[in-house]
């Protein structure tokens, strides 16, 4: 009797989901966090791009390249748009 419910439980835990649109972006947004820095291969980040360039954040984040002294190039952060010397956008 008891497998039989939880069997049930299972079978109805599952019956709501439904697959995410296949037109949504791969990974998350512009400073969300991320655990495996990647250039151009995070499929963590819109942008493909996982960074732990930033030190006082203290984890990897998702940012973007661009090349220092371009911070116009760079979607707003915390303190604007700002490129960092290492070539990551400052989220």
């Amino acid at each position: 009797m008891h497998r039989l419910l939880l069997m049930c439980t299972l079978l109805a835990a599952c019956a709501g989901d439904s697959p995410g649109s296949v037109d949504a972006p791969a990974g998350g947004a512009f400073g969300a966090a991320c655990t495996t820095p990647s250039d151009n291969a995070s499929t963590e980040c819109a942008s493909h791009v996982c960074t732990n360039s930033f030190d006082m954040i203290g984890h990897p984040v998702c940012s973007q390249l661009c090349t220092f002294g371009t911070d116009g190039t760079c979607p707003a952060g915390t303190t604007g748009a700002k490129c960092n010397m290492k070539g990551y956008c400052k989220p």
